[in-house]
């Protein structure tokens, strides 16, 4: 597993021809008619989104500002992905979106999409979804990104949880949450790791929009076969 201690600057040429490539869309559900030349991206909000819906400031940090979650899905929308998303409801289990994401993605397989155009995303509270369909789907060709999503001890809750899969994590320099890598270190199914590390200077607000530093390096390691 590869591990990167810093953020770096990921060959950005794959933006340009990515973007616009097709017809995107943004929905709960896969499109009715698929397209078998897309890129498809399941994106996993924060809590307060859960909590207080799009647009919600976190009264205890209110200098973070909205989380612009219908905008964040749009900027993923226009660097050529199909969005699948939604407002998760409060009270229910994160096993329940576990199953349903998997199903959508195991349609999508069926359907003829390949597992290299597919790609799951989870900002904060999402992560531990994220990590679930790692675990259900069990292909080491899918690839998944953490943002946001990991205390000092969170990997002691992981050790009994086998993850498959390729990773990237991207944290943020001023936010109490850190690095991901004891989570994915020593495991015999994860078939890469790498880490960035951003300046933002944001804290854990970096997730609550859709900032190029975070979105830029997610669409170039995604382009990376």
């Amino acid at each position: 597993m590869k591990k990167t201690g810093q953020y770096i600057i990921w060959v950005m040429l794959f933006l340009t021809t990515t973007a616009g490539a097709f017809g995107q869309t943004i929905g709960s559900s896969i499109p009715s008619k698929v397209d078998l030349t897309g890129n498809y991206l399941f994106y996993l909000h924060g809590a307060v989104v859960t909590e207080l819906g799009d647009n919600a400031i976190n009264q205890s940090v209110p200098a973070w500002g909205p989380y612009e979650y219908s905008k964040i899905l749009d900027s993923l929308r226009k660097q050529g992905f199909y969005v699948i998303s939604e407002i998760r409801k409060k009270g229910i289990d994160d096993s329940v979106y576990v199953i349903k994401i998997s199903k959508q993605i195991d349609s999508l397989l069926k359907a003829g999409v390949k597992t290299e155009q597919m790609l799951v995303v989870g900002a904060s509270s999402g992560w531990n979804i994220t990590l679930g369909v790692s675990s259900k789907l069990k292909d080491e060709k899918m690839k998944y990104v953490i943002m946001g999503g990991c205390w000092p001890e969170d990997y002691k809750d992981y050790l009994n949880t086998e993850l498959h899969g390729q990773f990237l994590s991207i944290i943020e320099a001023t936010d109490p949450h850190g690095t991901c890598y004891m989570l994915f270190d020593k495991r015999s199914h994860v078939k890469s790791y790498n880490e960035i590390i951003l300046h933002t200077g944001l804290s854990h607000g970096f997730i609550y929009k859709g900032y190029k530093e975070w979105i830029d390096p997610i669409v170039a390691w995604f382009a990376i076969k």
